[in-house]
């Protein structure tokens, strides 16, 4: 939405939620792990993590092309196997990625957790040979192991994050079994190789050392776990929740627009009716029947308003109704036909509706956007005072899609009251003494056309001198 230029009134920005409920998650039950979209959205943000890895590995290979660096550091000369090991896993994080890609296409329902389980043995393999160049024991280089381990926690169930952390044991144990028996030469990063045979000259020190990883591996395992899976069951409570909720929302416009459908024919019969005796069809009435029968007659008129109004609002919350017919529509010929249908409202009221209207398209359903603008140009007229005017603007908006203002000079909206005037039968009490006779629903069927449209609304106003409505519509183009 393109920038509008502040005024000095109050305003207030319609703050637009999501239309749909998220779907429901794909878990079987609490303990399970991460449903397939999610997985397949780890798998794209664990190859870029890779990256940062792939590029820490290539640096540290550089800096054995200056051996003078190394033995100032005590450090030993390392030869290509960090350009190797880097390499390495450069090709298989190309290879993941495009394999994610063909699945975010394909959607291959278990193609996401065989990705990942790749990639955490690729991981676990390369680790491994870090650990056994770097220092096994020597460094704390084997706590790294937890970064997968962690993951695991977060990504799968308990039963399958502890075959992870059992892996990781089985590969570290490997690596330093391998060493201490003479099948691997002795690597390290220190160039003292006392210190490496110190260690091992000391079995207490090779068990302890490596068994203390291997327990904080566990523990740390443990912890995550219990709580990766408290974090997933409440996931699961709340998914389960929202789907009630969003059920309950449904089942309630679903009796609205029953109860609605119902209610519509026999008010029609008594207005019809109630029209019959006011003009004489049945003889002439007494004074205070005719008095009757106009209340009557203008409570009729109410409550069809508001039938009618309920009826809108059901059918945008019905997903069927609001998913379809959507459509690329001219912006301007919807407000023109919005200031039609106002126009006898405006001249019984004596407001005249000013309009400079520009080129415009959008994206949406037709009669959704013209009921929104039906609305609030409805809206601008009754609550401006008798002899007022009404602006309505429409522009194409440089290029960041169309803006639509509609402004009157009325009775305005106290700022304390801007936060709730979109909610369904709200009203102010200025509103309710100007006009009797409004449902306090226009404005509530505005917000889900708003919300369903992705149209971002800001409203400035102000108590006795007017209100502005500023409605920044998504281009055709940019339209889904």
């Amino acid at each position: 939405m393109a920038s509008v230029s502040s005024t000095p009134r109050t305003s207030y920005e319609l703050p637009l939620s999501p239309g749909d409920a998220l779907p429901a998650s794909n878990m079987p039950h609490a303990r399970a792990s991460l449903p397939e979209p999610l997985l397949l959205q780890n798998v794209v943000w664990f190859c870029r993590v890779r990256w940062i890895v792939v590029a820490l590995l290539a640096l540290f290979g550089l800096m054995g092309l200056f051996p003078q660096i190394e033995r100032a550091l005590g450090l030993r000369e390392h030869l290509h196997w960090p350009f190797v090991t880097s390499a390495v896993l450069a090709l298989a994080n190309l290879g993941f990625l495009a394999h994610a890609r063909w699945l975010a296409k394909s959607g291959s329902p278990s193609g996401a957790r065989v990705n990942l389980w790749t990639q955490i043995v690729v991981d676990l393999a390369a680790l491994t040979v870090v650990v056994h160049y770097v220092g096994s024991l020597e460094t704390y280089i084997a706590f790294a192991y937890l970064f997968h381990i962690v993951l695991a926690c977060i990504f799968f169930s308990r039963l399958e994050s502890f075959g992870v952390a059992a892996m990781a044991c089985a590969f570290y144990l490997a690596c330093v079994g391998l060493e201490v028996a003479g099948v691997l030469p002795r690597a390290g990063l220190y160039a003292d190789p006392s210190l490496r045979g110190q260690i091992e000259r000391t079995p207490g020190v090779v068990l302890l050392s490596a068994g203390s990883a291997l327990v904080v591996w566990l523990v740390v395992w443990y912890f995550a776990s219990h709580l990766a899976t408290m974090v997933r069951e409440r996931d699961s409570q709340l998914d389960a929740t929202n789907r009630r909720l969003v059920e309950a929302q449904r089942e309630k416009s679903r009796h609205m627009l029953l109860t609605a459908h119902e209610l519509k024919a026999p008010f029609a019969a008594i207005h019809a009716n109630v029209h019959l005796l006011l003009h004489g069809h049945c003889g002439t009435l007494p004074t205070d029947a005719t008095d009757a029968l106009n209340r009557i007659a203008g409570r009729c008129r109410r409550l069809a308003a508001q039938i009618q109004e309920m009826l809108q609002l059901a059918n945008i919350e019905t997903p069927d109704e609001r998913n379809s017919r959507w459509a690329d529509l001219d912006l301007t010929e919807a407000v023109r036909w919005s200031l039609a249908e106002v126009q006898p409202l405006a001249e019984e009221r004596e407001v005249v509706v000013e309009h400079d209207l520009r080129s415009a398209r959008t994206s949406g359903v037709e009669d959704h956007v013209k009921m929104l603008l039906l609305n609030l140009l409805s809206n601008a007229v009754i609550y401006s005072n008798r002899g007022g005017r009404v602006h309505v603007r429409c522009l194409s908006g440089a290029g960041n899609g169309p803006i639509v203002t509609i402004e009157d000079h009325g009775i305005g909206i106290p700022p304390e009251k801007l936060p709730r005037i979109f909610e369904e039968y709200y009203r102010t009490a200025e509103a309710v003494r100007h006009n009797r006779e409004s449902t306090g629903l226009g404005l509530a069927i505005v917000r889900r056309v708003a919300e369903t449209h992705g149209i971002q609304i800001r409203v400035e106003s102000e108590a006795g001198v007017g209100t502005k409505f500023i409605l920044g519509f998504s281009s055709a183009e940019g339209s889904a």
